[in-house]
């Protein structure tokens, strides 16, 4: 199992990267999107397809709770 520290160099090194491709000129949303589709069949390949499916609904009941809040 990872620990928080591995965790923590993981997600600076993503966030670097993301930072990078920006100001390199990628959309935002773009990047966004080849995040969100690179982790999604990440999820894809590993869970069962239930918790995939649980996984990906629990993606969609989050965002209806975030329609009616001003996000900063």
């Amino acid at each position: 199992m990872i620990d928080d520290i591995e965790l923590e160099k993981a997600t600076i090194r993503i966030q670097d990267l993301v930072m990078e491709l920006i100001e390199e000129g990628m959309s935002p949303l773009a990047v966004a999107g080849v995040v969100q589709a690179s982790a999604t069949r990440m999820y894809r390949a590993i869970l069962e397809d239930e918790e995939f499916e649980d996984l990906m609904q629990s993606v969609v009941d989050s965002s209806k709770k975030l329609e009616n809040k001003t996000l900063h």
